[in-house]
């Protein structure tokens, strides 16, 4: 059964681009398009979560924080995407696993999802 990735990105492209991309690569995803997707990685229980930290409504970093605390999630692979000069810092305070800054190439979201849910495996 492949991994099933929750894809919080509220750029309609970019989300459809990341998850033609995860699907070539075998996994499955579930998009969502705002901060308060806390319920839908409860219901999906996916195997990592990939969230922009500039959404529409909020931060994807609150997102992160409220699976990070969460018992059934706190488990749960977070990697935080940004185009923001600070991503790093910001992920370290969220408490996400890993971040990826934009640009970025597909390659390296590849290989970062790859590493984390083997990791896991």
């Amino acid at each position: 059964m492949s991994k099933k990735i929750f894809v919080v990105e509220d750029d309609a492209d970019l989300s459809d681009a990341i998850q033609m991309i995860l699907h070539q690569e075998g996994y499955q995803t579930v998009a969502s398009f705002d901060k308060n997707s806390i319920k839908g990685v409860i219901l999906h229980m996916p195997d990592m979560v990939l969230v922009d930290h500039k959404l529409k409504d909020g931060f994807g970093s609150e997102l992160c924080v409220a699976i990070k605390k969460h018992p059934l999630t706190y488990h749960i692979p977070v990697i935080l995407i940004s185009g923001y000069p600070d991503l790093a810092d910001i992920a370290k305070a969220c408490g996400a696993d890993a971040w990826l800054s934009k640009p970025f190439e597909l390659a390296d979201l590849t290989r970062l999802v790859d590493h984390y849910l083997k990791r896991a495996a």
